[in-house]
C-alpha cells in the first residue's frame, strides 16, 4: 500500500515528538483522509521502525500520571479510553511503586487539609475529594481515617 512520505514524515514526527498510543495515532491519520488499508499500513511501518509501541506508552503514562498525583482509577479509565489492552493496564499498575503513590496520596490529604482548615479530620468531603482524584475508596477511606 502506497502511503505519501510527507504523510509518514509527519506522523513519524508526531510520534517521536512524545510516546503516543495506537488510539492517538488512529485519530491523527484520520485528518490526512487515508483509506483504512493505508491507515493500516502507517501503523504497521511505525511498529516496525519503534515509533510506536503500546507498552512504552503505558508505562510512560502511568508514571506520568502518578507524578502529577492522579490515583490508580483514573489511570484506568484514561488508558481504557485510549482502547489500552486490559493486560497491559494490568501490568502497568502493578508496576507502580507503592512508596511514590502513598506519598502522592499523603500529598494530596496535606493539601486539602491546608485549604479546609475548619473541616474535620476524617471529613467525608475528604474523601469525595480523593475519589475524584483517582484514589480507590479503601486507600482514600484508609488514608483519612490513620
Amino acid at each position: 500500500m502506497e502511503i505519501p512520505s510527507e504523510i509518514m514524515t509527519k506522523i513519524e514526527r508526531f510520534c517521536a515528538y512524545q510516546e503516543r498510543c495506537e488510539n492517538d495515532v488512529r485519530k491523527k491519520l484520520t485528518s490526512f483522509h487515508l483509506s483504512e488499508g493505508q491507515e493500516d499500513a502507517v501503523i504497521k511501518s511505525l511498529r516496525e521502525n519503534n515509533f510506536l509501541d503500546e507498552e512504552r506508552f503505558v508505562e510512560v503514562f502511568v508514571r506520568g500520571k502518578v507524578r502529577v498525583g492522579w490515583g490508580v482509577q483514573k489511570i484506568v479509565a484514561a488508558l481504557r479510553a485510549k482502547r489500552i489492552p486490559a493486560e497491559l493496564i494490568d501490568h502497568a499498575c502493578t508496576q507502580i511503586p507503592a512508596d511514590d503513590y502513598q506519598g502522592k496520596l499523603r500529598d494530596a490529604i496535606a493539601k486539602w487539609r491546608r485549604s479546609h482548615p475548619d473541616e474535620p479530620a476524617n471529613s467525608p468531603k475528604l474523601v469525595r475529594h480523593l475519589l475524584s482524584k483517582g484514589f480507590r475508596m479503601e486507600e482514600a477511606i484508609g488514608a483519612v481515617s490513620s
